[in-house]
């Protein structure tokens, strides 16, 4: 299985214009893990690079950057080789993904597809983390669910449960790791535990593969509308992050940073849901309306009957308020 791209550590991707001259198929496919995807599903690289690729200005590796890569994973391999335990994820063994002794790795059972994404999550993480980790090069560090990352470090290990370009370790989705007791310094995980089925249990797996006094980076979303995949589960309020890890930690800071403010759930929520409405009419008099006029209006008022009636199922699920259980045990 040829993987995706992982740069490491450097300041930027050496990569040149792809063109019918220097192409080359490999190099091209590591730059661009949107075609390595439908290649794998049967495409033609060269004809990708012909028919679309030269007028898109796509790139490819360069050949210098190319010939190092494979020795930069392995070096940054066997770094990390002794960290890991396949006891202590949820089962399964370790493979290579593109050459022995080297990452990208694998763990467990099957990983999500990036054909199953909507183009790859891309986020800058978090600076205070970026920061603890270029600080300590000594130190191993992980980055849990960690997407497309424009910065990376040799002394973090990425892991993703799809072969994101930044992954060096790729895993079935769960919530236990198969990482060594106390055997890293940090842990980052950026808006990640909404789309975990127990985040309880990664809270307990953080706690036990940090070592004493190791630091831990989470950021959660409280007030999102359902997004992501391959799916939204636990959404939390900061005292229920405070809940999630006063056990085992010392907490040093909880608060709301500027990527997190009501400006964004507001624009999210208004832009999403006037978009979803089937009726345009609806659509055109719900943008209409200033905010002093939106709040005087009480639920279920006849305008809101109407929004309501013109928002499809699916819109409503992603933006409601809440939502009501009845089940009979069995």
């Amino acid at each position: 299985m040829r993987h995706p791209l992982s740069p490491l550590d450097d300041p930027a991707l050496e990569l040149e214009i792809a063109t019918t001259t220097n192409f080359d198929a490999d190099r091209y496919l590591l730059a661009n893990p949107d075609i390595a995807a439908w290649v794998r599903q049967g495409g033609d690289p060269r004809f990708h690079l012909e028919a679309h690729g030269m007028g898109e200005g796509r790139r490819q590796l360069s050949a210098g950057f190319h010939a190092t890569l494979r020795d930069r994973r392995r070096a940054k391999y066997a770094r990390f080789a002794t960290i890991f335990d396949a006891a202590r994820g949820a089962g399964g063994g370790f493979s290579f993904l593109d050459g022995e002794d080297a990452f990208p790795i694998g763990y467990g059972g099957p990983a999500h597809s990036l054909s199953d994404y909507d183009g790859e999550s891309a986020h800058g993480g978090l600076s205070d983390y970026d920061a603890e980790i270029a600080a300590h090069p000594d130190r191993l560090y992980l980055d849990i669910g960690c997407g497309l990352r424009p910065d990376m470090f040799g002394n973090c290990l990425y892991v993703e449960v799809y072969p994101s370009r930044s992954a060096d370790l790729v895993m079935a989705p769960s919530c236990t790791y198969p990482i060594a007791d106390a055997s890293v310094d940090g842990i980052g995980c950026f808006a990640v535990l909404e789309h975990v089925t127990e985040p309880w249990i990664a809270a307990a797996e953080f706690r036990r593969m940090l070592k004493p006094g190791g630091l831990l980076f989470v950021d959660w979303p409280f007030l999102q509308p359902v997004h992501g995949y391959p799916s939204h589960y636990y959404n939390a309020t900061r005292e229920g992050v405070r809940r999630m890890f006063d056990e085992g930690f010392e907490i040093l800071d909880l608060d709301t940073r500027p990527n997190q403010t009501p400006e964004r759930t507001l624009r999210w929520m208004l832009r999403g849901w006037v978009d979803g409405l089937t009726d345009d009419a609806v659509r055109d008099e719900l943008r209409g309306r200033t905010v002093d006029e939106l709040l005087a209006l009480e639920p279920r008022s006849p305008f809101w009957k109407r929004v309501n009636a013109a928002t499809p199922p699916a819109v409503r699920e992603t933006y409601a308020a809440g939502n009501t259980l009845v089940a009979r045990r069995r």
